[in-house]
């Protein structure tokens, strides 16, 4: 072997063996996190504080990929912090303070990214953090807190959908296409008054009706039996939903005093589930809908329910939300008012019992 190529061997191998180091010397410093930033800097670039994050890790071990036995490896607390980082900004590498960063390659941070929502979107991680009152004990307490607040009876929950953008979909196109050139998926969710998340559906295309997702839902079935039972319990829901017994609509041309009032009740009530989705997306940026994902509709879902589940922690353990930027909310109303939904028709056999409801508001006013 000749000198210079002897001489280029060694200078490769010490190029790698300085690029490991470096390596290293990152990984050290993410995961050292505890003594070079607050709770304020976790919150900020996160969203979660650090016991937070340290449970969500514990947590999620059962969930995710082993860790690696190599010392090269990509660890569990850097795949979580690296896809929070994500979620929480839309770009997976973020500044923390002036000298520490979670960095990743692409490669690596993607592969990261995949594998903790993939984790977070599990079933049985799911049903940990999001689910419906259980029993007749639970929904009287959500109703009871609906009611302190709003002063509407009977409320279990506060029912409406939202786009998830991304790009266009190698295959089945036409159920994930919303109009004006997006495609998305279309988020469902059902709210409780402190603006937690009681249940999620994302299995549809953007492109399909709210009231058909719903009246196509388990959730509608479980309402239903309650109801035949003889409980009495309502979801809010505006225009783009049918009038039920166990879902309550706004009159879209009220014209006694009484569904006026209604009306109001109702609207100021209903806000929570809108309400909801906007703490959402301030806290996970990688929801606003002109922040398309360059992922398959599958992985949107997941994306969605991870965000929702994340959601939910850091609302039940009270953390603050972040505000958002005034030119992001403007692209974000902007890209909104192109995407309209469809309004719902109310069957008139179900509006007595809007109807008996406006009487009692107005009687109890």
């Amino acid at each position: 072997m000749s000198a210079s190529v002897l001489v280029k061997l060694l200078l490769l191998e010490e190029a790698r063996r300085i690029d490991m180091l470096r390596r290293r010397r990152k990984r050290f410093k993410i995961r050292s996190l505890r003594q070079l930033s607050t709770d304020k800097d976790y919150i900020r670039i996160y969203r979660l504080n650090f016991e937070l994050i340290k449970d969500l890790e514990h947590d999620l071990a059962q969930y995710l990929p082993p860790e690696p036995s190599r010392s090269d490896g990509v660890d569990n607390r850097t795949k979580i912090l690296c896809a929070l980082s994500f979620l929480a900004n839309g770009s997976y590498q973020k500044r923390i303070s002036r000298n520490v960063n979670t960095y990743l390659s692409q490669p690596s941070a993607s592969r990261a990214i995949r594998a903790v929502v993939n984790a977070l979107a599990h079933p049985g991680f799911v049903k940990k953090h999001i689910r419906l009152p259980h029993n007749v004990n639970e929904r009287s307490y959500v109703k009871e807190r609906f009611f302190k607040k709003f002063h509407i009876p009977d409320i279990l929950g506060c029912i409406d959908s939202f786009f998830v953008t991304m790009v266009r979909p190698k295959e089945d196109d036409e159920q994930f296409n919303c109009g004006e050139g997006y495609h998305s998926r279309k988020l469902t969710i059902i709210t409780d008054s402190d603006l937690n998340i009681l249940y999620v559906d994302v299995k549809h295309g953007g492109a399909t009706q709210a009231n058909f997702i719903f009246e196509n839902s388990t959730i509608r079935t479980h309402l239903e039996k309650l109801t035949n039972e003889g409980e009495t319990l309502y979801l809010l829901g505006d225009s783009k939903y049918t009038q039920r017994p166990y879902v309550m609509t706004p009159y879209s041309n009220p014209k006694t005093d009484a569904q006026k009032h209604y009306n109001k009740l109702h609207n100021t009530a209903k806000n929570t589930a809108e309400k909801t989705y906007k703490v959402l997306k301030a806290r996970f940026k990688s929801l606003l809908v002109h922040r398309v994902f360059h992922y398959d509709p599958d992985m949107v879902a997941k994306i969605a329910t991870a965000c929702c589940v994340l959601h939910n922690i850091c609302n039940r353990s009270g953390l603050p939300v972040p505000s958002l930027e005034e030119d992001l909310r403007k692209r974000e109303i902007g890209v909104l008012n192109k995407l309209k939904q469809n309004r719902s028709n109310d069957l008139d056999e179900e509006c007595r019992f809007r109807d008996e409801l406006v009487d009692r508001l107005w009687c109890e006013r």
